[in-house]
């Protein structure tokens, strides 16, 4: 049998033991390495930090002040042309009689209008200028006409009647006062011709309203006899006589001319 030489023993072991340092050593160096290049790479030097500042504070100096906008002139907008309005059509020879009759109407309710408001000034003292009977005449007669062209013209007929009226009105007093003349004629006239029977008569009253027979030998027969044949009613009814007496001095019979009644 061999021996087993102890100093050969721990000599191969002191071999196979500086080769497994050699072989950890050289695997430490190889991934330093490795290591050392993969930080370099990707850790940014200090000069290039250092470079790279200027360029983010103008960065973010462009971004904090923003560029000033250049006014833009706008032009003023111009008004839309006007369209044209379309001529107007042309009426009909009868449409043209219609409007001018009615211009022709509307003047002359206008005309009447105003010598309407003359006439009212001047019955109430405002207007001292005297107003003319025959422009009221003339007028009354023109509208006449103008609402027998047109019966359905109410207008033209209410303004005919008003102008009719004023005429009354400026009338009334000289209509008055020959009223109250001719029952004071009527009253004379009959008193002459029946003076020879002994019968007087008078007017009397205001505006000689009544007439008045007068006899000694008055009856209520011969009055009622007066009444019928004398046509005396009648005549006092034109005069605008209210009353018509009858008396013998002592006794009297009254007719009322508006009742048509002796009394």
């Amino acid at each position: 049998m061999f021996g087993i030489d102890p100093n050969r023993v721990g000599a191969d072991v002191l071999r196979r033991k500086s080769i497994a340092l050699s072989l950890i050593s050289l695997t430490m160096v190889s991934g330093g390495l490795v290591l050392g290049q993969t930080t370099q790479a990707t850790t940014p030097s200090p000069q290039t930090t250092q470079a790279d500042k200027p360029q983010d504070a103008a960065n973010q100096a462009t971004g904090a002040i923003p560029a000033q906008a250049e006014p833009v002139t706008v032009a003023p907008a111009q008004p839309a042309e006007a369209t044209p309005a379309p001529a107007p059509v042309p009426l009909s020879p009868a449409e043209q009689k219609a409007a001018d009759n009615k211009a022709a109407l509307d003047a002359l309710l206008a005309e009447a209008t105003a010598l309407k408001t003359s006439y009212e000034n001047f019955r109430r003292g405002r207007n001292r200028t005297p107003v003319s009977l025959s422009a009221f005449r003339s007028m009354e007669l023109r509208l006449q006409m103008a609402a027998a062209a047109d019966p359905a013209n109410a207008q033209a007929l209410d303004m005919a009647n008003a102008m009719r009226m004023i005429q009354y009105g400026i009338l009334q007093p000289s209509v008055q006062i020959a009223a109250v003349a001719n029952r004071e004629l009527y009253a004379h006239e009959m008193g002459q011709r029946m003076r020879d029977d002994g019968m007087k008569v008078e007017a009397s009253g205001r505006g000689n309203s009544t007439v008045r027979f007068v006899s000694p030998q008055m009856t209520r027969q011969m009055a009622m006899q007066l009444v019928e044949t004398a046509k005396i009613p009648e005549q006092a009814r034109a005069l605008q006589f209210r009353r018509v007496v009858f008396s013998s001095g002592r006794r009297s019979w009254t007719y009322d001319v508006a009742r048509g009644r002796l009394r």
